[in-house]
């Protein structure tokens, strides 16, 4: 009996043992389920947190956007435990367009590189009627830049018979309208359209060209367009003001502003400043800008105002339309208007006057008000004449012509209704010799700058430490004299210049990165 007993105590011990280890398999089981539970539900809430911040970047730039486009660019920055990627490109496909994609990463103890991300396409409405269509997102090595020069008349239009000098220029949506200064003879086509779809390959001319006023040579100053059907342009022929008459816009010797058909290519309005006289050069038209049916119009020193608002179907005027400008506001600058930029309800001016920047309430366009401006330190004989003027945020890069000081500042215009303060400063020369900062393109971390004699690029991201982002590259015509570079704009992510020799030949320069 008692052998038996000690056999069955024997198996209950081996049966105890096999109902432990069963046991101890279905805790671990349980634990480990739990714990499993755990991390996705943990997975979980983080993968929601990361598509909140995610969707809330998206929104950020729609908002930001909608204040000033050129403020959305690439951003990477951290949040906690995430990593926040803000990658905006422009799209090859439309000019108007960024695309910007918000990628939060993290990483945990149980699984590393998660990630989220959103992607939406960010129109530029504001720049359909004829506005800025510069990229501020830099793409391509703008470390080493890339140059390619034309004489607009031998090369792009085979037309040797005048110099073609380049006063003004706007690019939109794939063409270049070109405000074309003094030529050699009165036929001279002073208004044309390049094709600059592909701006790796040479501009096309789009025939036909345009003179503007086929009994003088004056030319164009400067020119706008509409997006959609007219050009408005600062015509730059020396009238009498005081003596000559336009009552119906048909005397194209008489007026400042010429309204430009684009489908036929015809004057259909010369329009003359009331109220305005001068001779000699003075009163011409030398700036425009065009904004939601609104012309602003700057003239060289007038006695009367040089700062004007047109009517042409935008404003409250009965009548007003491009065949019937209106003038409905004006303001004494006491000095030629250089320059103009546009921001809400804010006219920013660049003049030769002691004051070298003056800032404009327009919010009543029947009366345009000073409430703020720069004045910039030293200047030289010429008192630091204002040239060029950007504002993107809160930021306004200011250029300007000096024997004296510096002529590139950054100033804070997060308040417009003072003097605005300075941020940062530079000295910008070409070579050893003063320049004249004509022209000037913020985007993004870089500003780039057109002197009468270089393009130039700075690193601005720090205005307390402005520094050159690469070496200067020299603009046609090289070392000659005369008036060299003189109009600019951009379009996607080229820089195109106008720039003329002493004898008024004109060039076109395409900068592009590598």
């Amino acid at each position: 009996m008692e052998k038996y007993f000690l056999k069955n105590k024997g198996l209950a011990t081996i049966e105890l043992l096999i109902a432990f280890t069963i046991l101890i398999i279905y805790v671990t089981g349980v634990v480990t389920l739990l714990n499993s539970n755990q991390t996705n539900a943990l997975q979980a809430e983080l993968s929601q947190k990361a598509l909140r911040i995610a969707q809330s970047e998206i929104e950020d730039s729609k908002h930001e956007a909608k204040i000033d486009y050129n403020t959305i660019n690439p951003n990477l920055k951290e949040g906690g435990l995430y990593t926040i990627d803000l990658q905006v490109s422009s799209l090859p496909e439309s000019v108007f367009l960024k695309r910007v994609k918000s990628i939060i990463s993290w990483d945990t103890p149980f699984r590393d590189n998660n990630i989220v991300e959103l992607i939406t396409d960010i129109g530029n409405i504001d720049a359909l009627d004829g506005g800025d269509t510069c990229s501020s997102v830099l793409s391509g090595d703008w470390a080493h830049p890339i140059k390619s020069e034309y004489e607009l008349g031998a090369d792009i239009l085979n037309d040797t018979s005048s110099g073609f000098p380049i006063l003004g220029i706007q690019t939109f949506n794939g063409k270049m309208y070109l405000a074309i200064g003094d030529g050699s003879s009165n036929s001279t086509n002073n208004f044309l359209r390049l094709d600059i779809s592909d701006p790796n390959l040479e501009p096309i001319f789009i025939p036909p060209g345009l003179d503007n006023n086929p009994a003088v040579s004056s030319g164009l100053s400067a020119v706008a367009i509409d997006g959609n059907k007219y050009a408005y342009v600062a015509s730059a022929h020396p009238a009498n003001f005081e003596s000559c008459t336009n009552p119906d816009g048909t005397n194209k010797s008489c007026g400042q502003l010429q309204v430009i058909d684009l489908d036929n290519f015809t004057i259909v309005y010369t329009y003359k400043i009331p109220g305005v006289t001068g001779s000699a050069g003075q009163a011409i038209g030398v700036s425009i800008l065009y904004d939601n049916g609104i012309v602003y119009l700057g003239l060289a020193k007038a006695t009367g105002p040089e700062f004007h608002v047109i009517d042409v179907g935008g404003g409250s005027t009965p009548g007003a339309s491009p065949t019937h400008p209106t003038n409905i506001g004006s303001y004494e600058v006491g000095n030629e208007v250089n320059e103009m930029y546009l921001k809400n309800d804010y006219l920013f001016l660049a003049s030769p006057n002691d004051q070298e920047l003056k800032i404009l309430n327009i919010s009543n366009l029947n009366n345009p008000t000073l409430v703020g401006g720069f004045d910039a330190p030293l200047g030289g004989a010429n008192n630091g004449n204002g040239k060029s003027v950007f504002v993107v945020g809160n930021k306004l890069y200011f250029g300007r012509t000096l024997l004296s000081g510096n002529e590139f500042y950054i100033l804070d215009a997060s308040n417009p209704e003072t003097n605005l303060p300075i941020l940062g400063t530079r000295n910008i020369q070409n070579g050893t010799s003063n320049a004249s900062v004509n022209k000037v393109f913020p985007r993004d971390y870089l500003t780039m700058l057109v002197t009468n004699k270089e393009f130039q690029i700075l690193r601005t991201d720090d205005p307390v430490n402005i520094t050159s982002h690469t070496a200067p590259v020299m603009l046609p015509p090289g070392s000659q004299t005369g008036m060299q570079a003189i109009a600019a704009d951009c379009e996607g992510n080229h820089i195109f210049i106008g720039s003329q020799d002493a004898s008024n030949v004109g060039f076109i320069t395409i900068i592009s990165s590598s």
